[in-house]
């Protein structure tokens, strides 16, 4: 009794992997035909970057003074 139910326990194992696998590949086909589709129809286009006159807050330039006083550098931020 216990190898049939052992069996049986194994199919359900095997039927449920072989059912992710298929799902897995039938999602990713069908995202990969979505955005195919919408990169040759037009509507999933790259933004167009643009240029900024003023420098933004990351881009603020910092001096740092760096020197060794014959025990190691210091580095002063």
């Amino acid at each position: 009794m216990r190898k049939v139910l052992a069996v049986f326990a194994g199919l359900g194992v095997l039927f449920a992997v072989f059912a992710g696998l298929a799902l897995a590949v039938v999602v990713g086909l069908l995202a990969a035909g979505t955005l195919a589709v919408a990169r040759l129809s037009g509507r999933l286009q790259p933004a167009m970057a643009k240029a900024s006159t003023t420098a933004g807050q990351h881009h603020r330039t910092q001096e740092y003074r760096v020197w060794n006083d014959g025990r190691g550098t210091i580095i002063d931020m």
